[in-house]
């Protein structure tokens, strides 16, 4: 559901603190949800589609948003005007700031039981095999765990 949310092979999300976002989600005119789930919901934008969010019920504290949901400013900075040059392959703006780099990179992975061999099995950090309530953490690739004999 999150790749075909996101339209993305790769979708990424950012946790955060539903009392940290001010203005609240909800209180944006554009701003709809959808039930996803029996306990789930996801968010999108009413003018353009873009989605948005996902929130978990069974964690209320928590929303995740779509990394490709925040400005081009957050992700790969502010444009400096007075550094640009020109070439033969046209004008070049250079940036600074921005979260781009640290964002993208995981610290765990939820569905990990849905990884695709050679491109989503070898990310780094923790992983479940469904959500972070189903099961414990591991490393590692789910095609190389053994099967427990009791």
């Amino acid at each position: 559901m999150c790749r075909k949310h996101s339209g993305s092979l790769l979708p990424q999300n950012i946790s955060f603190p539903v009392a940290h976002l001010s203005p609240s989600l909800g209180s944006l005119p554009t701003y709809k949800t959808y039930a996803s789930g029996p306990t789930t919901s996801r968010g999108f934008c009413s003018t353009c589609g873009s989605p948005l969010s996902f929130k978990d019920e069974k964690d209320t504290d928590l929303i995740e948003i779509n990394i490709g949901a925040f400005d081009e400013e957050v992700l790969i900075g502010e444009k400096v005007e007075e550094e640009a040059w020109e070439d033969d392959h046209g004008r070049h703006v250079p940036r600074k700031g921005g979260w781009g780099y640290e964002l993208g990179f995981p610290k765990y992975h939820i569905f990990a039981e849905n990884e695709v061999k050679g491109v989503t099995d070898g990310f780094e950090g923790d992983k479940w095999l469904t959500d972070r309530t189903g099961g414990t953490a591991f490393k590692g690739k789910v095609g190389e765990m053994q099967r427990r004999k009791d």
